[in-house]
């Protein structure tokens, strides 16, 4: 009986990892975002970076959203770096070679995202509003 009971208890916790992995995937990760229709891409001076904009058109039930693509033109590698939710305009600035606003947040493109899921609270990398 022992090891039945073992066995559902491992069992149980094996859903259950899975199952928070799946919500914090598609639910709290930017990496499942939409893709969307590319409306600008901003190269920062040095050419190191480039920002890819994109409009995500939500459907007849939610408000259009933003989707920022960070490329890292040395290495080839993307990366999301901001979702921004009922937004349908771009206005992205480079100030320097790392830093970048996207509609009024300040990133750090080495370190920072901005999601407007979590934009309460503090998490450590994360860009929130001003």
């Amino acid at each position: 009986m022992r090891k039945v009971l073992i066995g559902i208890a491992v069992l149980l916790s094996i859903i259950s990892i899975i199952t928070g992995y799946l919500i914090y995937s598609f639910f709290f990760s930017l990496s499942h975002l939409p893709e969307g229709e590319l409306v600008k891409q901003i190269d920062s001076a040095n050419k190191s970076y480039t920002i890819n904009m994109y409009l995500v058109n939500g459907g007849a039930t939610t408000g259009y959203s933003i989707r920022g693509e960070l490329v890292d033109n040395k290495k080839g590698s993307k990366k999301n770096m901001y979702w921004g939710y009922r937004e349908e305009q771009t206005n992205v600035t480079w100030l320097d070679d790392h830093t970048v606003t996207i509609n009024g947040h300040k990133l750090d493109v080495r370190t920072d995202t901005y999601d407007w899921r979590r934009k309460k609270g503090s998490t450590a990398g994360t860009a929130h509003p001003h």
